[in-house]
């Protein structure tokens, strides 16, 4: 008994120590938050105290605001995380910036929302500021309570009509049985309308987030030093900090989204004219051209993620967002170039005992209605007996988009090949042949 009492504690103590073992501890810190603009949306992450540098995107705005919370280290994912569910302290003052003006310039925080109306494509964002956030943010909230207000009335107008629809089928039902006339009463139920539903709006694609302060940089290309000053007017220890505002190298070239139609969930990207793309003749493609932007990967994965690595070297190509009403040339050899146009299709699975899944043409009145298109795409037909397809992608004005010109090459199995095949596999066949006549003549 004496030994289980000591063993049931040792234990409970190594349990405890796994559990606890890849907690990770947390270090109050003073932050620089940073909402920066990357090229396609605003996203945000932090600088910790042993970051220097911050990287923003040149001549857009980005914002950036200075607090107190944990910060700790994750092991699951390698990262740096933010707790600030249990420490949160915001800080209002003042910023110094040198460098963008021979004397230093102190900034003041500025009220401010951005959002993403709704357009031909995604990008659409807009930034407000003062009284025009103010502005932005009200009429956002008169949409929402209009239409919160017309759900309201909807569903008093949808009572009505299932009241007046249950007492004129009772009526009906009771006349019936008694033998009367209810012709008069099925003309009334059958022009009875139900109350249609509101629509909610589609102003926005991501709405105004709620008015908030924070210090907006809109930087030309170039390395500044900020720190930051309390309300009080003295400097905050730690807060000094390098920007570099950086731009992209080459903007406005096409990239494209290919997409295999027995594999619509693995598509692939070209971003360059040089990459070819192979394939093997079974299956037709369905295309979405996009811009792309090229910067330093350094700077734009450190503005993504601020403790992110990258290579100060090389550049990457970033996709922005699809060009609109966009036509794709096929040209094939020996035959006239054909134009595409942009066409919505729907995913269905594949019938029969394979399993997969299959694009076909998106049918709105038949047995696609009241579903939205999985897709929109342009179709290029591929078979085993074409050899090359070029493709060329036209703006909605029919100019042909730089860096947009691609190859598909389809490869078949050669003769040749299965020949040298057959060939290579011969002296092995010859040996197992000697050997089987030798083993039978040691037994023999």
């Amino acid at each position: 008994m004496k030994s289980l009492r000591i063993a049931v504690p040792l234990i409970l103590l190594l349990c405890a120590g796994v559990l606890f073992a890849d907690v990770p501890v947390r270090e109050e810190q003073f932050i620089y938050s940073v909402l920066a603009f990357n090229g396609k949306d605003y996203a945000g992450t932090f600088a910790r105290k042993d970051a220097d540098t911050i990287y923003l995107v040149a001549d857009v705005d980005n914002f950036i605001t200075m607090r107190n919370v944990f910060v700790y280290f994750w092991p699951i994912t390698q990262d740096w995380k933010t707790d600030t569910s249990a420490l949160n302290v915001p800080f209002e003052g003042t910023l110094e910036l040198i460098g963008r003006q021979e004397e230093p310039e102190i900034i003041g925080m500025t009220p401010y929302t951005y959002y993403n109306i709704r357009g031909e494509y995604e990008l659409n964002w807009k930034v407000a500021k003062e009284t025009e956030a103010e502005a932005a943010w009200q009429h956002y909230q008169d949409l929402m309570d209009a239409y919160w207000q017309s759900v309201s009335a909807y569903y008093e107008k949808r009572a009505l009509y299932e009241a007046m629809l249950n007492e004129l089928t009772i009526t009906i039902t009771r006349m019936r049985d008694e033998g009367k006339d209810v012709t008069q009463l099925i003309d009334t139920l059958r022009e009875l309308k139900a109350p249609p539903e509101p629509q909610y709006p589609t102003e926005y694609i991501v709405p105004p987030v709620p008015v908030q302060k924070a210090f907006i940089l809109n930087l030309p290309v170039g390395e500044y030093e900020i720190r930051f000053f309390t309300e009080d007017g003295r400097i905050m220890e730690g807060s000094e900090r390098r920007i570099v505002a950086f731009e992209k190298r080459r903007a406005e070239a096409i990239g494209l989204e290919v997409i295999p139609g027995d594999k619509w969930t693995r598509p692939v990207e070209s971003k360059t004219p040089a990459s070819v793309l192979y394939i093997d003749g079974t299956t037709d493609l369905y295309l979405r051209p996009f811009y792309q932007q090229e910067y330093n990967d350094l700077f734009y994965e450190k503005m993504r993620k601020n403790d992110a690595r990258g290579n100060p070297t090389l550049m990457k190509w970033v996709r922005i967002q699809q060009v609109p009403k966009a036509r794709v040339e096929i040209s094939r050899p020996s035959a006239e170039a054909q134009m595409v146009l942009e066409e919505p299709f729907y995913v269905e699975q594949a019938k029969g005992a394979a399993l997969g899944y299959q694009i076909v043409p998106f049918d709105p009145e038949g047995k696609h209605k009241d579903r939205e298109p999985s897709l929109q795409a342009f179709h290029v037909p591929v078979s085993k007996d074409q050899r090359v397809i070029r493709l060329r992608v036209q703006d909605k004005e029919g100019n042909y988009l730089p860096s947009s010109e691609r190859q598909i090459r389809i490869i078949t199995p050669s003769r040749i090949g299965i020949i040298s095949l057959i060939l290579a596999a011969l002296p092995l066949v010859v040996m197992i042949i000697v050997m089987a006549r030798r083993s039978r003549r040691y037994t023999s």
